[in-house]
């Protein structure tokens, strides 16, 4: 589900409503954490309210996208490792292809078990009753957020900080290409992906064409991520033979995605941040009209 703003709307507003239908989304999903994918889905609710936050802390009167943001990365992290053993899971599924069982029987028993074991983990520790008191106070600090800017000078510094960090974190990536920098990176591209979304359903073509390619970005690097992590289980929890059959296949993978993620992103994040953000305040202002009042 995505929300939007509209085009009448001055972005205090719309930050307040999009705030609430994402929690509505995400308290929502988490009732239904029984099931697997549904962690998956808070978590995916719980960085698009984060990328929200991030959009405007700058305009921020009160500092309550501080405590907010605080609040949400608690409770994403009590949901990471039961996402974490899920991802891991359809990595080698999707690696291994229709024979796993027959190639690689200790590992998908270990993986297999492991799923299980960390929803067991989930349920124990009332996760999901301490995720949803977050999820609560995040609500009324919402309710709280006070602009001291309006119209695209609420919004305009968050995008190109978030261009900016993202552009950053791909260099770092490039110069190392480790985990945790290719992780990193694909955390910033995620958030530049939901805010453009977010502030402007009706961008021009050029701009639409860059929201999809860090879509697409984000998708490699988030496989690469999830092929790090089947790597290290395999490392610590596979036979030798298996570990011996499985490890060049993830490592050939790893690297494509890598090369493939890299060329991509030295593409789309070419322009200088400040440039591209007066693009963006050119194309916004376009289809939203003169600044209003917030």
């Amino acid at each position: 589900m995505s929300f939007h703003f509209k085009k009448a709307e001055p972005p205090s507003r719309a930050v307040r409503r999009v705030c609430r239908e994402h929690l509505g989304e995400a308290r929502a999903r988490l009732r239904r954490t029984r099931h697997p994918a549904a962690v998956h889905g808070v978590r995916k609710e719980i960085k698009k309210l984060r990328a929200i936050f991030r959009l405007v802390r700058a305009a921020d009167a009160r500092g309550a996208y501080r405590k907010a943001a605080k609040g949400l990365r608690r409770a994403a992290g009590r949901l990471a490792a039961t996402r974490d053993a899920r991802v891991r899971f359809r990595a080698f599924a999707q690696l291994a292809g229709r024979h796993a069982a027959r190639r690689f029987p200790v590992l998908q028993k270990a993986l297999l078990k492991d799923c299980r074991r960390e929803s067991r983990r989930f349920r124990a520790a009332a996760s999901v009753a301490r995720a949803e008191r977050a999820l609560r106070k995040t609500g009324r600090r919402v309710a709280g957020l006070k602009f001291t800017a309006s119209g695209w000078a609420a919004i305009g510094p968050g995008l190109v900080q978030s261009h900016r960090r993202g552009q950053q974190a791909g260099r770092r990536a490039r110069q190392e290409p480790s985990p945790k920098n290719l992780h990193e990176w694909r955390k910033e591209v995620k958030t530049f992906w939901h805010q453009l979304r977010l502030v402007c359903p009706k961008w021009p073509a050029a701009v639409r064409k860059l929201t999809e390619q860090l879509e697409r970005l984000g998708e490699l690097l988030g496989d690469e991520h999830d092929l790090a992590l089947l790597q290290q289980f395999v490392t610590e929890h596979a036979p030798v033979a298996e570990a011996a059959a499985l490890d060049p296949l993830i490592a050939a993978r790893r690297k494509k995605l890598r090369g493939a993620a890299l060329k991509l992103g030295a593409r789309l994040y070419a322009k200088d941040p400040a440039a591209a953000g007066r693009q963006l305040a050119r194309d916004w202002n376009v289809w939203h009209g003169p600044d209003r009042k917030r």
